[in-house]
């Protein structure tokens, strides 16, 4: 298997962010075993490890197992799809976005800090607006917004932390918490449901909640395993530097990056619509709850599979990686398709584990198509603009969809169109990035 560049981690918390996405950066020319350079760690920092594992797997379970609870909070308030949607939307979408902010509070406070004051506020937000709040409005504003601030401090300081500790082996720490992810996204859905089954939905937040509560011991263990952290003041002010804005400039010139980040947005739709509304569609398809809930367990399954086989694969493909990546968008989008066509429990299941195995790869691959179309240099700046349109995918995902479906009787032609665009995007990119490689080939001869 490929291993990454170490020198990534050094520019991690000048970036904009790690999300859930954005884990895993692999160079091309290396093929030496990672585990097999995994040397010998103290106990203290495999405690930090498998800490950190538990809470990225809790955090990831939560925002995604959210959609189990989609009809009961749209029938508790009379609400529209469009709007109970929002508060999954809204969550994952400013648990993405807000990785833009949260380097610079890094930067002041340390990660410990910033991860305690996240996961205080992101926990006040989820037990306190899921068990009080008597409006759909007040749950997308305390719950979503509130509480998806609150997270994406949690995710800044887990995976700064470990980049610090495991500085020469970040590789397969990265591996372990990409796992952790899938593992919290297969359990979460179905657990919710089995406790939907003895308290409504707000009970569900409110063990969720305590379950993320998890996270302040850590943030505190933080404190400790690195008490020699001093928040660098100046590292604020590098975002506002030349170099920053130069990478900027040069990045939205570069034809294949706007071309990615299009195709970033657009395949993020149909990813978060599935998870969105898995339990509706399931009702439209004649099933119940409790199948939506395994339906979306099945894509946590394949999602788990997707996330490993990456990491076995990438020392057998040699294609770009950013070809890679369009082919992963273009197979992704043929999976909505089938489950489009899926009527049967068994075609289902089926269908939903390929889409999962299909959003498994993207998200571990995400990362190594940034990689390759920025570059070194400018790796930092382009993370935190993935990191943008991943939330901006995820973020409009619940209201577009729940709009359509207020307004279209049929589900199987959402899923349809949005598997066509899918589908398109991803054979988009892979014509730009032939004809791109193929340019820069043809300026290295000259």
């Amino acid at each position: 298997m490929q291993c990454d560049r170490t020198t990534v981690m050094e520019n991690m918390e000048e970036s904009s962010g790690v999300a859930e996405e954005e884990v895993l950066v692999l160079e091309s020319n290396n093929k030496t075993g990672c585990l097999a350079k995994f040397r010998s760690r103290s106990a203290p920092e495999w405690i930090l490890l498998m800490g950190c594992c538990v809470c990225h797997g809790v955090m990831i379970g939560y925002t995604y197992g959210m959609g189990s609870l989609f009809l009961e909070i749209k029938d508790s308030f009379g609400a529209s799809r469009a709007e109970t949607a929002m508060v999954q939307s809204i969550t994952i979408g400013l648990m993405c976005c807000g990785g833009l902010l949260s380097p610079l509070l890094v930067s002041i406070i340390g990660n410990g800090n910033t991860m305690l004051i996240g996961t205080i506020i992101a926990c006040s937000a989820i037990i306190g607006g899921g068990v009080l709040v008597e409006s759909i409005s007040l749950l997308i504003i305390i719950v979503g917004a509130i509480g998806g601030l609150g997270l994406c401090n949690i995710f800044i300081g887990m995976f700064v932390s470990v980049g610090k500790i495991f500085k020469e082996d970040y590789r397969v720490a990265l591996a372990a918490l990409i796992l952790s992810a899938g593992v919290g996204n297969f359990i979460f859905p179905y657990m919710n449901v089995m406790i939907l089954e003895q308290y409504n939905w707000r009970g569900v937040f409110l063990i969720n909640g305590g379950l993320l509560l998890h996270a302040i011991p850590l943030a505190l263990y933080i404190r400790i395993i690195l008490p020699k952290e001093k928040p660098d003041q100046t590292d604020s002010k590098k975002c506002f530097s030349n170099l920053y804005f130069r990478s900027h400039v040069s990045l939205w010139k570069d034809r294949l990056h706007v071309t990615y980040f299009i195709c970033l947005i657009i395949r993020s739709v149909p990813l978060a619509l599935i998870n969105y509304f898995m339990l509706d569609i399931a009702v439209y398809k004649n099933f119940d709850e409790i199948d939506g809930s395994l339906f979306l367990s099945a894509v946590g399954f394949g999602n788990i599979f997707g996330r490993v086989a990456i990491l076995f694969s990438r020392s057998i493909i040699n294609i770009s990686p950013v070809i890679e990546y369009a082919l992963h968008i273009t197979f992704t989008g043929l999976t909505v398709f089938l489950l489009g066509l899926s009527n049967s429990y068994g075609l289902i299941i089926a269908s939903c584990t390929v889409f999962g195995l299909g959003f498994g790869l993207l998200t571990s691959t995400v990362n190594i198509a940034v990689f390759a179309i920025a570059g070194e240099g400018r790796y930092p700046t382009a993370l935190g603009i993935t990191n943008t349109g991943v939330g901006i995918g995820f973020g409009i995902a619940g209201p577009i969809g729940g709009v359509i479906k207020d307004n279209v009787e049929s589900y199987d032609h959402i899923l349809f169109v949005f598997a066509a665009i899918c589908t398109l995007s991803g054979i988009w990119l892979l014509a730009v990035a032939v004809f791109s490689i193929k340019e820069n080939k043809q300026k290295t001869a000259k």
